[in-house]
């Protein structure tokens, strides 16, 4: 579905952007040019250096290798590109990491790697092994888990076609789930993982048997394996923490308990190990208050879903967190000065004139 901009509220962070490799950047960019499109645009409009190509050691901000996705996607009219990206993609691409995961001696210990010096490729994405059988976690760190769709998707079929490439074997995870919501045909994507793919689920992972964590890889090479450790261990160790910001943390947590109704203070203080009274005033150091996060968070979520035109108001709603339509609709108005039917009348009506002045 096409998401357009979105209007932020100003924030208070003097946090530095986490950055990335931008190993999706090169590989989206390569189909871009390759279906004959302008790229130095889609650069532009997404703070992409526009000498990114020829700079292999240019990092850039998560938040551009994000925006560029976006639009690429809309370019190329693939609403699938991250997982087409996984899927279809060379994935030594992403460099040397591609070498310490293959060269380790099981599957648990390649991902533990990757868990280890994943900050190396994208500062804004950490991995976690679950506690429950084999399960890899994905968490967003500094940037709004919202914003994203496509890079998240390419990590995690990345996740399965490396695990299948590395052991020889067509393994098949029993859950797969997106934080982010989906209502187009995604069939695709599940016969490609071999399961049901569950969108708008509590975190961002992939789970499988205990056992597979197990698995011996093909490509192991332990002499390989301890000179490239020591490689990235120094690379970390020489690489500066950039602390998330608490907003973006906060926003983080309630993103996946909105639909549930339980993002109140009391469970998102817990989940970010603080108490109430510690979050609290940590948020007014900033000039913030949990309220406003969470009614800003709302209104930027309803701009993005009400372009969905599969979802009803009503889902909306409950994907928001409300348990009546009407007081959605009060909150909408109160945040536009408008009801959600009428804005989506005006995004439907807005798209019409723009496909129509296209095929002019």
């Amino acid at each position: 579905m096409p998401e357009g901009p979105i209007h932020h509220a100003a924030r208070k962070d003097s946090t530095q952007l986490p950055t990335a490799s931008g190993v999706l950047i090169r590989l989206a960019a390569e189909r871009v040019v390759q279906a004959g499109i302008d790229v130095l645009p889609v650069f532009r409009d997404s703070g992409v250096p526009e000498n990114f190509l020829s700079e292999p050691d240019v990092r850039v901000p998560v938040r551009s290798q994000i925006e560029f996705l976006r639009l690429a996607a809309e370019a190329l009219g693939d609403d699938l590109l991250g997982f087409h990206l996984a899927k279809d993609s060379d994935l030594r691409e992403a460099g040397p990491i591609f070498h310490v995961m293959a060269s380790s001696e099981t599957v648990g210990d390649a991902f533990d790697r990757a868990a280890r010096y994943c900050s190396t490729v994208n500062e804004g994405v950490q991995l976690h092994r679950g506690a429950n059988a084999f399960t890899i976690e994905f968490e967003y760190v500094g940037v709004r888990r919202l914003l994203d769709r496509h890079q998240i998707e390419f990590w995690i079929t990345a996740g399965l076609r490396l695990i299948r490439l590395f052991t020889g074997r067509e393994l098949i995870p029993f859950h797969v789930g997106f934080l982010h919501r989906r209502d187009d045909d995604v069939s695709e994507m599940e016969r490609y993982f071999g399961c049901a793919v569950e969108f708008g689920a509590s975190k961002d992972s992939i789970s499988f048997e205990g056992q597979d964590a197990k698995l011996s890889l093909l490509s192991a090479d332990p002499y390989l394996n301890r000179f490239l450790v020591d490689y990235y261990d120094e690379a970390v160790s020489r690489r500066q923490h950039r602390p998330q910001s608490l907003r973006t943390r906060v926003e983080n947590a309630i993103t996946p308990r909105l639909p549930h109704g339980t993002m109140n203070i009391n469970n998102i203080a817990s989940d970010l190990g603080m108490s109430v009274r510690t979050l609290s005033r940590r948020l007014a150091e900033e000039g913030l208050t949990f309220s406003t996060i969470l009614e800003e968070l709302r209104s930027d979520l309803a701009n993005r879903y009400l372009q969905n035109s599969s979802l009803s108001v009503s889902q909306i709603a409950w994907m928001l967190g409300y348990s009546e339509v009407s007081s959605f609709a009060h909150a909408f108005q109160r945040w536009t000065g408008h009801s959600p039917t009428s804005v989506r009348k005006q995004m439907g009506e807005s798209s019409f004139s723009e496909s129509a002045a296209t095929s002019k």
